[in-house]
């Protein structure tokens, strides 16, 4: 084996640099975001940086894929300038479809198509250089390159990164020269957001017309596909089958999660055979040649059963975004397989196949997003209707709202108007998350007043979540996402939260004490942090919600009225997780004698047994104390 020299690769890493100048400036401002984000710690609190970081990254296999493309129909500059200009285009309408923040009302389905639009050009980056009928060993031999010099970027950027962790580990032990946490994360930033992808790009072959020949088989490749990936494939095979015969046997329905484990499966044995597309010449290894040959064969049943586990879902849950893509994949695997079965042989078929079947997925009314949104709305209709909720596509008795001054909502009429047996309630509600979560609720604002639907794209709007919003608009008693009906019923709890919204700072000015409380009622003393008592006062361990909790100050009890307190924020907001109030709606004033006392509640939890009192989980917040008269013993 030949080293390279150190000119060598300075000249390689120079050409790289003036072939695919814009997708190394994408990584290379993808690298630099990243490390300014770890430095601020602003993962979760700037999503603008975060959809700027991912449209960079996107750059990169899109100014590839138009590079290498314009290179092969031979584009003048000038053109090839016009391309970028189009790339530059496209990153900047998939950002300004990113949502701006995280209020209500912000939906996936953005993401989703990023990760769709991804996926879809990294497969263009397999194919986009052959485009043309034929020339199969020029388009395996391409990949090959692709995939071989992939690996090998990887080793080499953890090599470089672990030796530069590992020295500066040594300077700190034996020099104590101390490193900041977040240097050890940048330098892997570092080493794979540029070196990584620098190293990738130097070794892409120019003269694709020189890759019409594969050559001698890579006996490491020959190896790892003979002796790992086959002998996985097949086991893994195994299981599956096995598994079909136990259905068969018990006629017990497939579980949802076999739709998964069959197309990572059979997207492994498809990448498998791929890569043992030239073995088909070699004249030894039979069996493997066999193999190549029976794997389509071997997939159709698995398709079916795949099929078979995802229409028992849509049949009792309805289509989703996630059913949806199962469902094209099924399709996709089982075409793929009867293609190959029928005796065509090329095998660019497979990444562009894959690649336009998602990007036509993504848009239209016949793509994910569209298709799922109508079937879950058309199923809420048929149980609304159904329950008599909802009449000639309106609500009979639509729940009205008004807003408060700390911009949140309040129910203008009582809540629950509307009852629906505990399997309709868990679906609707199942239904209306999803929707919030992958769509938005437009779709249903035929139903509801104008009023209120204004309300759902007003982005001052803190409490209640649009969830919440539409089911208790409904009349409709509200479940979290993760409870059912069976949750909260008679033999358990509903749980219902309370806290403020953890930037906001407390306003201490003006008064003279200030007492910190964490009082959990469940728990005895001693098992878990209680705050409850001090040098000059002390707390009673309330049990229920109405219950008050008094506060012993300097020898006189104080009355903090917490059950009425208790019983305003539910009748306000509901039960359920409010994660982000408004400092003001959990604060109360309290006035005792000479003293003015202020209670900011940062957590409020209690659990609702049915037929019983609701019981207190935790409380805590700050009690501030200031006197307004005579002083007091």
């Amino acid at each position: 084996m030949k080293f390279p020299t150190l000119q060598r690769l300075n000249e390689e890493s120079l050409r790289a640099a003036h072939r695919f100048p814009l997708s190394l400036l994408s990584s290379i401002l993808a690298t630099i975001l990243l490390i300014y984000i770890v430095e601020k710690d602003s993962f979760t609190d700037n999503l603008p940086l975060l959809n700027l970081l991912m449209t960079f990254a996107l750059g990169i296999p899109l100014f590839f894929s138009a590079e290498i493309f314009s290179e092969k129909i031979k584009l003048s500059f000038n053109k090839k300038i016009l391309f970028w200009g189009l790339g530059i285009v496209a990153l900047l309408l998939i950002y300004l479809s990113f949502p701006t923040d995280l209020s209500p009302g912000t939906t996936r389905a953005p993401y989703i198509r990023y990760v769709i639009y991804n996926l879809a050009l990294h497969l263009t980056v397999s194919f986009v250089p052959f485009l043309e009928k034929g020339n199969l060993e020029g388009f395996w031999n391409y990949n090959k390159t692709l995939f071989i010099r992939f690996v090998l970027a990887v080793f080499f950027s953890q090599v470089i990164s672990t030796g530069i962790t590992m020295a500066f580990g040594a300077l700190d032990l034996l020099f104590d020269v101390k490193m900041n946490p977040k240097t050890y994360t940048e330098i892997f930033i570092l080493t794979y957001g540029i070196f990584n992808t620098w190293y990738f790009l130097a070794g892409i072959p120019k003269d694709f017309d020189k890759e019409s020949s594969t050559g001698t088989y890579p006996k490491g490749l020959k190896i790892f596909t003979q002796f790992i990936l086959i002998p996985l494939l097949l086991l893994y095979l195994a299981i599956l089958y096995a598994y079909g015969a136990k259905i068969m046997f018990t006629w017990d329905w497939p579980r949802g999660i076999v739709t998964y484990l069959i197309i990572a499966i059979s997207v492994l044995g498809i990448f498998t055979n791929l890569l043992l597309f030239p073995y088909q010449k070699e004249q030894e290894g039979g069996w493997i040649k066999g193999f190549y040959k029976a794997f389509y064969y071997l997939l159709i049943p698995l398709t079916a059963l795949l099929f078979i586990a995802i229409w028992i879902r849509i049949e009792d849950y309805g289509l989703t975004v996630n059913r949806y893509i199962i469902v094209l994949m099924g399709i996709w695997l089982g075409l793929i397989s009867l293609y190959f079965i029928l005796g065509f042989k090329s095998i660019k078929t497979v990444p562009i196949s894959l690649a336009v079947a998602m990007l036509l997925a993504s848009f239209g009314p016949w793509g994910m997003f569209s298709w799922s949104e109508r079937n879950q709305v058309r199923r809420l209709e048929n149980i609304l209707t159904e329950s008599g909720i909802l009449e000639n596509s309106r609500i009979k008795n639509e729940v009205s709202w008004k807003k408060s001054s700390d911009s949140t909502l309040i129910a203008s009429s009582k809540r629950e108007l509307n009852t629906l047996p505990k399997d309709q309630l868990n679906e609707v509600n199942s239904i209306i998350h999803y929707l919030e979560s992958y769509h938005g609720m437009e779709a249903l604002f035929p139903w509801i007043a104008p009023e209120t639907a204004d309300y759902f794209e007003s982005k001052d709007i803190i409490e209640p979540s649009h969830a919440q919003l539409m089911a208790e608009t409904l009349g409709i008693k509200y479940l979290l996402p993760y409870n059912s009906y069976d949750s909260v019923g008679s033999d358990s709890n509903e749980y219902t939260e309370f806290s403020s919204i953890h930037s906001e700072s407390v306003e201490v000015s003006g008064y003279d004490h200030l007492i910190r409380f964490v009082i959990y009622p469940s728990y005895e003393r001693g098992e878990v942090e209680e705050l409850r008592t001090g040098p000059d006062y002390s707390f009673t361990k309330p049990i229920a919600i109405d219950e008050n909790l008094i506060l012993t100050w300097k020898g006189k009890e104080i009355n903090l009225q917490t059950a009425a307190f208790m019983e305003s924020l539910t009748q306000k907001h509901g039960g359920g997780l409010h994660p982000s109030l408004p400092q003001e709606s959990l604060t109360q004033l309290v006035k005792e004698d000479s003293l003015e006392i202020k209670v900011v509640y940062k957590k409020i939890g209690f659990n609702q047994v049915k037929d019983q009192k609701a019981s207190y989980e935790r409380l805590s917040g700050l009690v501030l104390i200031r006197k307004m008269g005579p002083s007091v013993p």
